[in-house]
């Protein structure tokens, strides 16, 4: 299992808006990243959680889809 420092769950309304609405929170946290990456997982059709997590390579981004 891998540790996460940050996260944001994401709930989207509007499948349209859905990858900006991705891209920003993934901007918010970028700003925060100092030694890791960021990990989204796709959780089910409208939402998301967006974490730093030591598990991705600082610079990265990561994504699990549980779907």
């Amino acid at each position: 299992m891998t540790q996460t420092t940050s996260k944001i769950i994401l709930k989207v309304e509007d499948p349209t808006s859905r990858d900006q609405q991705l891209e920003r929170t993934c901007a918010l946290l970028r700003k925060k990243a100092t030694d890791c990456g960021i990990l989204v997982t796709r959780v089910d059709h409208f939402t998301f959680e967006i974490a730093l997590s030591p598990g991705v390579a600082f610079g990265l981004t990561h994504e699990i889809d549980l779907l």
